[in-house]
């Protein structure tokens, strides 16, 4: 009895130490964007510049506007509308950011956010579209190949809506090795078989009009780096 009592003592003290841990790691904003000013574009790398500019008419104000496909295709069919953070190599991350689609055909609009990114051969990326089949709507991993499922959850496809913001969150945690999407509140795409490469982060689409507004990145921590991707 006494050695029972022990070992349940034993375990409560370890659970507490776990769950102190957790709560260390404090999180804290690293990088905001309003895309206020022209030169908000020189934080970003593009896979093709001239589809990318600021548009008057934002969330609150100016927002940085993409006019969809441009020339760059990625060898292994991942997607072509690619926005990449410069400077800033993450593992834990919360990415939050105002999306609205410009196209009209909604079964088809999409919008990606990009993580782990070593290179064009070495990313993942969780894509959020209009409808779910094998190849869209789902969290992917590009590893000298083309686009890998990895996602556990997803839900049939998002509605966009007509000249509507909405607002798209994903949390990425090393520690509970989970990555979660959110849009407007709602878990749509959700995985537990991450990779958990360091790397860049960024947003896009496959081949989607689109703007982005209000960016904040929440993080533990970063690594500073000077890599190139395009």
């Amino acid at each position: 009895m006494k050695t029972a009592f022990s070992l349940l003592i034993a375990l409560l003290y370890i659970t507490n130490l776990v769950s102190q841990n957790k709560e260390e790691v404090k999180y804290k904003t690293i990088y905001s964007q309003n895309f206020s000013k022209s030169k908000s574009t020189d934080d970003f790398e593009f896979s093709d510049a001239s589809k990318w500019l600021i548009s008057k008419n934002g969330k609150s104000g100016k927002s940085l506007k993409c006019l969809g496909e441009g020339e760059y295709k990625n060898a292994h069919g991942g997607p072509s509308v690619v926005a990449v953070l410069k400077g800033i190599e993450l593992d834990d991350f919360i990415l939050e950011m105002e999306v609205v689609q410009k196209g009209t055909d909604y079964g088809l609009l999409d919008f990606c956010v990009f993580f782990g990114i070593q290179d064009v051969e070495h990313y993942c990326y969780a894509q959020i579209a209009g409808k779910a089949d094998k190849k869209t709507h789902n969290i992917f991993m590009i590893d000298g190949a083309k686009p890998k499922r990895i996602g556990e959850k997803h839900n049939e496809g998002v509605i966009w809506g007509v000249n509507k913001w909405n607002h798209i969150k994903i949390e990425r945690s090393k520690q509970d090795k989970i990555v979660k999407v959110y849009f407007n509140e709602e878990l749509v795409l959700e995985t537990a078989d991450d990779p958990f490469m360091t790397g860049l982060v960024g947003f896009g689409s496959s081949s989607s009009a689109l703007k982005v507004d209000n960016i904040k990145i929440s993080a533990p921590s970063f690594i500073e780096s000077d890599k190139n991707i395009f």
